[in-house]
């Protein structure tokens, strides 16, 4: 069980790196390197979720000691925090999804109006 609980917070440290570094890339707007490092980050959340679930299937065997609370508390504490940048990082992209419609909007706009001026069309 100590070996389990020592890899699931070596992987949930890497959830966790990996999301800070998804905060920086999504505020630095390098969506290339925000999709990668999300896809990494999301094979690391799969194992940390594989492992929890083995690790509870341990601890409903041993009475629940203060170790184990304490433990636990400690992982929640890491998710609550990887769940706030998730957040962040959502808001982001949401905010980058707007400009990105508006950008399109006006485009289509400007090309519209810009029709009515083209000499070359005449019937």
């Amino acid at each position: 069980m100590i070996e389990t609980q020592n890899n699931l917070i070596e992987f949930l440290d890497k959830a966790y790196k990996l999301t800070t570094e998804a905060l920086k890339a999504v505020q630095d707007k390098d969506f290339d390197e925000l999709n990668d490092i999300l896809s990494n980050r999301e094979r690391a959340v799969n194992i940390v979720l594989s492992m929890s679930e083995r690790l509870s299937l341990h601890q409903k065997e041993i009475t629940h000691t203060e170790e184990v609370i304490a433990f636990n508390n400690q992982v929640s504490q890491v998710l609550d925090k990887i769940n706030q940048m998730d957040e962040i990082i959502t808001s982001c992209l949401q905010h980058e999804k707007t400009l990105t419609q508006s950008e399109i909007a006006d485009t289509h706009k400007n090309k519209e109006s810009f029709k009515g001026y083209n000499l070359n069309n005449i019937k």
